[in-house]
Parts: structure tokens; sequence; C-alpha cells
């Protein structure tokens, strides 16, 4: 008896959970994917239209037991575009924000360029053709642009978060970035659209201040009259006694 009574116990349990999970299934069921995106060029809002359609296929499925990874996997699958969040909206909506990747730097390779976002971010291989229109910034002699640790790409990110606060959009007016060594000395080379060449030596000292006189100070790139920005060579460098940054300007 008390086994039949054990036994029935567990079936009245399973078939109360079974009952419950039904029923939640039922409530909380997938009847809107409200999928925002973000987006800058053509080939986004076709990538945002087929995810779209997989959103979709989320309709219909329980809300409880979804799992947002699910979603996060569609959207990776897209390397252009950014999960920014996904959420459960109870009862029945699922909130999803993407964004375009802003594609930004290219290095070189043999099978063609690595493309990269303004975070460092690898994105793809392919030719240096920014989504949007236009080239990316070609960079030269760097490191791993995803390993932040290296000196040269700390280097980099100062310089750009230079160019992208004075310059908005620094595609429009930087070419190339080339990080080398010259005689025993590391130096950054900025080559502009316009045809000017920026030269900031040692990276390694006061790198911000000679990114800032260099683009933006009373002898740099933005202050010099359109026939110098079209050739010559802008050099910056630092002081050390004087503790006072250094612009000289040279016709080629």
């Amino acid at each position: 008896m008390k086994i039949r009574a054990i036994i029935t116990t567990i079936v009245s349990f399973l078939l109360l959970v079974a009952v419950v999970a039904a029923g939640l299934n039922i409530v909380f069921t997938v009847t809107l994917v409200d999928a925002r995106f973000t987006l800058l060029s053509d080939a986004g809002d076709r990538e945002a239209d087929e995810l779209r359609e997989k959103f979709d296929g989320y309709l219909g499925k329980s809300t409880t037991f979804l799992d947002l990874s699910d979603l996060e996997a569609e959207v990776a699958a897209y390397p252009c575009l950014r999960l920014v969040s996904a959420e459960k909206k109870y009862p029945s909506t699922i909130e999803v924000r993407v964004e375009e990747r802003r594609e930004m730097f290219a290095v070189r390779g043999e099978d063609g360029y690595s493309v990269y976002d303004d975070t460092g971010v690898f994105l793809y291989r392919g030719e240096n053709t920014n989504r949007t229109g236009g080239s990316n910034i070609e960079l030269v002699g760097f490191g791993e642009i995803d390993a932040p640790s290296d000196l040269s790409v700390q280097a980099l990110f100062t310089l750009y978060g230079i160019l992208e606060s004075r310059l908005g959009e620094p595609r429009a007016n930087i070419l190339s970035i080339t990080y080398e060594t010259h005689g025993g000395i590391d130096r950054l080379l900025l080559d502009t659209r316009e045809g000017m060449r920026i030269v900031i030596w040692d990276p390694a000292s006061a790198l911000t201040e000679k990114c800032e006189a260099a683009i933006a100070g009373e002898s740099g790139y933005l202050s010099r009259p359109v026939e110098q920005r079209v050739h010559g060579t802008l050099t910056v460098d630092f002081d050390e006694t004087t503790s006072t940054v250094i612009t000289d300007y040279r016709a080629d």
C-alpha cells in the first residue's frame, strides 16, 4: 500500500508539472520579436532583413524556455553586425537591439586585406572597400589589432581617439597610418588624402599631447592653409627639457 501511495503521489506530481508547463507555454509564448537595427550601409540593410526573417522563426516558441544565446548566434553569423541586447519582455515579446559595426582599418595580407572595426574587432578578409563607400584606413607595421597589450596598438587607438574627436570621420582625411622604427626611434606616420604627411616621433612619450598638437594645435594639420595641406611634411616631437611639443612643417 505504501509503494502504491508513493507511486500515485509521484504520478500526480508529474501530471501537475506537465499541466503547469503546458499552461506556461500557452501564456508565455512569443508573439512578437521586436528587432530594432542601427545601420550604416546598404549591405547592413540586407543583412538586417535576413535576420528579421530568422527572428520570425522564434514566433510561437515558449518565452520561458527560449535561450537568448540562440539569438546571439544568429547575429554572430553576420560579422559586421553586433548584438547590443536581447531581452525577454514577458509574457510574449522578445526585444532585440542590433547595430552595424563601423569599419575603419585594413591590414594588407597575402590573401587580401583584414578589415577591422573602430574598436579593433576583426570583421572579414577581402578588399579594402568600406561598406559605406570609400576605403578604410590602411595600417602598416602594427601588431595584431585585436591585441590591446601591444604598444603599437595602444598608440594607434590613442591617436585614433584624437582623430575621431577632431575630424569626426577619420577616413575622410587619413589614408594610412604606419608604425615604424627610424634611426632607432619609433614613430607614427599619417598620410593624409590631401597629400600632407604627419610624422609623430617616439609614441611612447607624451603621445596624447603630440597627437593633439599634430591634428588640432596652432601649427597642426587643421590649422594649416590649404596650399600646405596638399603636400609637405608636418613633424611633431617633444622637448623633455622644456616639456613642450615641437611642431615643424617643411614643404617637400
